[in-house]
């Protein structure tokens, strides 16, 4: 990893994906770009209580954002930021400025977003745009744990995707010294969108199938130099379910963006989209040329 690109926008949200983002960039050795977009009805400022300025120009973004990053981080990391002040949309302008990054980072919902929702509409929109590995940073639900103490969940299904998204959890819990869960989940097969359990129907060797996508896992996670041992979890059921429930008290969850099955054309697989939406912490998505 060699760039780290993170919108910021001066909201809550923003500050902890920039802080989230700013110790990626230590563990990686990467650098740092803060990216901040304006437009004149897009105004940002020291003083959120400043009226409209008609003659509002990248000085005063500028301004905002070196504010921003000084009230976040430590003057000695802060220094080391990088800032772009794009006169752009933020979905646009962090799409064109993480072209070359190995890592867009976003918070789940800015400055502005409704309570209600979930997922903002600029991360909504990177997620299903960008190219590039995508970190949707919302708090972690409970206290996060201490360096050495930390979980990572990644989901698997067998799919060159997945094994991208295995291989970047894997690096991460290297770096971090922390454990890696490795989640599968497996159904019966669907009829009319019910599961099918005719009489004498035999699910061994689903079974079967399923220990083996967990097994090679295993095998590619033994020459990843891991600190701690890898735990699994194999389970009868939803696969978007199954991650959430094994990300409990998790620091980190990471996914491929489409797994098997998915439909050709879409962008963004069905599991991905739901723990999008209801992850309990930081979410990784990793695209087929992550």
């Amino acid at each position: 990893m060699t760039k780290i690109v993170v919108g910021i926008d001066g909201s809550e949200q923003a500050g902890q994906a920039l802080r989230w983002a700013d110790r990626e960039a230590q563990l990686h050795g990467a650098s740092l770009t803060a990216v901040l977009a304006w437009g004149l009805l897009s105004q940002y400022r020291i003083d959120a209580d400043e009226p409209f300025d008609p003659a509002y120009g990248e000085e005063d973004a500028q301004r905002a954002l070196d504010a921003y990053i000084s009230e976040v981080l430590d003057p000695d990391r802060a220094t080391l930021v990088e800032r772009q002040t794009p006169c752009d949309l933020p979905a646009p302008a962090l799409l064109t400025e993480s072209a070359d990054a190995s890592l867009l980072v976003t918070s789940s919902r800015g400055r502005g977003g409704f309570t209600g929702l979930l997922l903002g509409s600029v991360s909504n929109h990177l997620i299903s745009h960008t190219t590039r590995p995508l970190a949707i940073i919302r708090p972690i639900e409970g206290t996060a744990h201490p360096v050495g103490a930390e979980r990572i969940v990644v989901g698997v299904d067998g799919s060159t995707t997945a094994e991208l998204a295995l291989r970047w959890a894997a690096e991460e819990a290297r770096l971090r010294d922390a454990t890696l869960v490795v989640v599968h989940a497996w159904h019966l097969p669907y009829v009319t969108g019910y599961p099918y359990v005719a009489t004498g129907f035999d699910s061994t060797g689903l079974e079967q199938d399923a220990r083996q996508v967990i097994a090679n896992a295993e095998s590619l996670l033994g020459g990843l130099g891991l600190t701690r041992p890898v735990e699994t979890v194999l389970q009868l059921g939803d696969a978007a379910a199954a991650v959430l429930e094994a990300a409990k008290g998790a620091d980190l969850i990471v996914a491929g963006s489409r797994g098997l099955g998915g439909f050709t054309g879409m962008l963004l697989g069905s599991v991905t989209h739901h723990l999008a939406h209801h992850a309990p912490c930081p979410l990784v998505i990793v695209p087929p040329n992550g």
